[in-house]
């Protein structure tokens, strides 16, 4: 159940159109890992750490460098890797994490391993 910030955010991410993966008009989440990258990302937010549009703005730049770095029909693509990918930047850009923090945090909550920036 989303509170009134969850829905805020939610309907901010979607920009006015739903880009995040839906089934059924709901949230679709292929794993456990990606509901909890969903979820920290809400909770940074909701703790003031950035605004969802800018998550938002990083998220369709970096699925469209992805769109043309790679062909559609590649299997590696994966929105919450991508998500992720984005939160990581987002949480060392923000200072909120250093990198031993977020590698300690991303290997120990996500399939997907934390990209360590050098």
């Amino acid at each position: 159940m989303y509170t009134h910030f969850e829905e805020y955010a939610v309907s901010s991410l979607n920009g006015g159109n739903s880009n995040l993966p839906k089934s059924n008009g709901k949230l679709n989440f292929d794993s456990e890992w990606s509901q909890k990258a969903f979820a920290i990302a809400i909770e940074l937010s909701k703790q003031g750490y950035f605004e969802m549009e800018e998550f938002r703005q990083m998220m369709i730049q970096s699925i469209s460098e992805w769109e043309e770095s790679h062909k559609l029909s590649d299997d590696s693509w994966s929105y919450y890797s991508i998500w992720t990918t984005v939160l990581e930047t987002l949480i060392y850009k923000k200072n909120i994490l250093n990198q031993a923090e977020v590698k300690q945090i991303f290997d120990a909550t996500f399939d997907c391993k934390s990209t360590t920036h050098s």
